[in-house]
């Protein structure tokens, strides 16, 4: 059989031209189509066949890459280690290619987590690009950039930040200012200033780069830029970034004529900024606008859709339509098959919605699936596992099914007893639980009374005025009921000063 490289070895421009285009190959992701060629110049590497150190290094480096776009880190790393202890004998005409080798193998270590490894390869790529007094500032810009990914990765982010500072300032040297590289230079480093809270270095940045496409008529990127300065106002200031926003709407608008992705997720930053101003109302609003954007481009089961639904579910209990929160965090229920941490939102909200309608099977229902996920999640003890178990245990409660009501509080005191933040929970779980023995069959007024002192006591040290007064209140109706006049004075002089502390205020 011929062999395809046997051109390849006749004249050495034409092997340059050769592997360059298999290096184009690689990049563009095409690995399976030139996987036979790859295996005929490995061949040729292990075949003692002597080539110059411009066409091995040629070769290594090429099969390297490869090696590494399929994720055959072995190979990659052996192959690519070899290219670079090779670069110093080859023609710096090949700067290029000799730039791109220890890129790619500062890479291949980073992914794999040998930073320090990775960091190493780029300080001596510097070193040696000095020695030939090399100036092209591109390179520059890609180098730094790495060193700050890396340095970001090992959580150095004062390196970080200088590192990438000077990638930033070397990109600006060798292309335009509406180039791509530097807006995702921009990005990269404003996500590094906003990790330390230097939310204006990030507005500054784009900023700049707003002006920049202004002047270049790049409404689209104008748009999008806009956009992410309303992201990063949102840790600044909501009012501009709502108005930061909304303006970048109208001009997608004019761009778009009609409904776009952009639009749907612009939507969404108004709809968040709302619900964190406890503008509910138009906040729900937001949200509905969205999920009409959304469900031009994605079917009912994509994740974004899924979430709008919870939502615009959750938020329509917070300002009391129940009704409208019922439709659709049933509807999302449904979809939500797929995203487990989801629909949890939506199983505990429905929980709460059908127990206020007294649907207490369907309450249960929903309640028990809640609590199995928690449990495959290993979060059986957790303030929500406790919080669940109340919630069953309330709706035995009002049905007057004391029994299966004292079991399910008895299991959330256990939850509550293993965690160390969830006082009040605990005192209010005595609290129903002195309910509970008081009213059932072979009633046990002692374990009553204990109870509800223990849950007196403990609330007694919160600060939640409002709990302890409903404890109070209970804890004062049971030693009315049941006689004992003694210690119904002792908790009304309590309530009598709590309100006296109350009327201060």
């Amino acid at each position: 059989m011929t062999s395809k490289l046997e051109p390849v070895q006749e004249q050495l421009n034409d092997s340059f031209t050769f592997y360059r285009e298999i290096r184009e190959q690689i990049i563009d992701g095409n690995t399976e189509k030139i996987k036979e060629t790859i295996k005929e110049i490995e061949e040729q590497l292990n075949s003692g066949v002597e080539f110059s150190s411009d066409k091995r290094f040629f070769m290594l480096s090429t099969v390297a890459k490869h090696f590494q776009k399929v994720s055959n880190y072995d190979k990659a790393g052996n192959y690519g280690r070899q290219a670079i202890r090779l670069s110093k004998k080859v023609s710096t005409e090949f700067i290029e290619v000799i730039i791109d080798t220890y890129l790619d193998y500062a890479s291949l270590e980073r992914e794999y987590g040998q930073l320090s490894n990775a960091r190493m390869e780029l300080a001596k790529l510097l070193a040696f690009l000095d020695t030939i007094d090399y100036k092209e500032p591109y390179a520059y810009g890609v180098i730094f950039s790495n060193l700050g990914k890396i340095a970001l990765d090992e959580e150095n982010m004062e390196s970080g930040l200088t590192q990438l500072e000077k990638s930033l300032n070397y990109f600006k040297k060798a292309v335009s200012e509406t180039h791509p590289i530097i807006s995702s230079s921009i990005k990269t480093l404003s996500d590094a200033y906003i990790q330390v809270e230097h939310y204006h270095k990030a507005v500054e940045l784009y900023q700049e780069l707003l002006e920049n496409y202004r002047e270049a008529k790049h409404k689209v990127a104008e748009a999008r830029t806009m956009l992410r300065l309303g992201e990063i106002h949102f840790y600044i200031d909501l009012k501009e970034a709502r108005k930061i926003i909304t303006n970048a709407i109208k001009l997608m608008s004019e761009i778009y004529k009609g409904n776009h992705l952009d639009i749907a997720n612009a939507i969404l930053m108004l709809a968040e900024i709302d619900e964190n101003m406890s503008n509910f109302p138009r906040a729900i609003n937001y949200y509905k606008q969205a999920l009409q954007q959304l469900t031009h481009f994605y079917d009912e089961t994509h994740f974004l859709v899924v979430y709008v639904y919870s939502k615009i579910g959750t938020i329509s209990i917070k300002t009391f339509k129940l009704n409208q929160a019922k439709e659709y965090l049933e509807k999302g229920l449904d979809l939500s098959t797929q995203f487990p941490k989801i629909r949890m939102q939506f199983l505990y909200a429905l929980g709460k919605i059908y127990s206020d309608e007294k649907a207490y099977d369907e309450a249960f229902e929903v309640f028990k699936e809640f609590l199995q996920r928690l449990e495959q999640d290993g979060r059986k003890k957790s303030i929500a596992y406790g919080n669940t178990l109340q919630a069953i245990a309330f709706n035995y409660l009002e049905q007057e099914l004391m029994e299966e009501a004292l079991v399910y509080y008895r299991n959330a005191l256990g939850i509550y007893e293993s965690l160390s933040n969830c006082k009040e929970e605990m005192g209010l779980t005595y609290i129903r639980l002195a309910y509970c023995y008081e009213n059932i069959e072979d009633k046990d007024h002692q374990q009553a009374e204990s109870n509800y002192e223990k849950g007196f006591k403990i609330i007694e040290k919160s600060r939640n005025q409002e709990l302890l007064e409903e404890a109070l209140a209970g804890i004062i109706d049971f030693f009315t009921r049941n006689e004992n006049a003694k210690k119904r004075r002792l908790y009304e002089d309590k309530f009598v000063k709590l309100q006296s502390q109350k009327n201060k205020a």
